[in-house]
């Protein structure tokens, strides 16, 4: 009995210990997986009535991996994508491949990479970005897109305007 309160005690005042010096928020890392196959994706979504990432990236891209090691490996992005939103990736490495290009018109990719923010039905675009996007703004981009809107759909200012930072 005494070795439990013992135990007791000392997490006790390691938590207390913690909380005194300022701890960090700890943001637990959500597992989540791109849905290549878009037509799955979009599908998901409309059914799960959750917002979409509409990623298109290519290996050659010096700003896409710079999006996938930086932004899209961040934990708090992880966690905003696995809970809330529909993740898709294409692969636009091969741009001379037909169903890339199809893609790309489709959705009006200009060039690599783009991210774009649909609601759940597929066609409303939130946000736009055709460039490397740092996880905080990601993330301001993503929680205010999972907000119940007044009025439709609005167009945050970075999709209107380009990026702000």
């Amino acid at each position: 009995m005494r070795r439990c309160a013992s135990a007791v005690a000392v997490v006790v005042a390691v938590a207390l210990g913690a909380a005194s010096m300022g701890c960090r928020k700890t943001v637990v890392d959500v597992p989540f997986t791109w849905e290549r196959d878009p037509a799955v994706g979009f599908a998901r979504a409309e059914a799960e009535n959750r917002p979409i990432v509409l990623y298109f990236g290519a290996s050659w891209d010096v700003a896409a991996k710079e999006l996938e090691h930086q932004t899209w490996s961040d934990p708090e992005i992880r966690l905003l994508l696995g809970r809330n939103f529909v993740a898709i990736a294409v692969d636009a490495t091969d741009d001379e491949d037909p169903y890339t290009r199809a893609m790309q018109e489709r959705f009006k990719v200009i060039g690599d990479p783009t991210v774009i923010i649909l609601g759940s039905d597929g066609r409303s675009e939130i946000a736009r970005f055709y460039e490397f996007v740092p996880p905080d703004v990601m993330g301001r981009v993503l929680r205010g897109a999972t907000r119940p809107r007044a009025r439709g759909p609005s167009r945050t200012r970075a999709s209107q305007e380009g990026p702000t930072w």
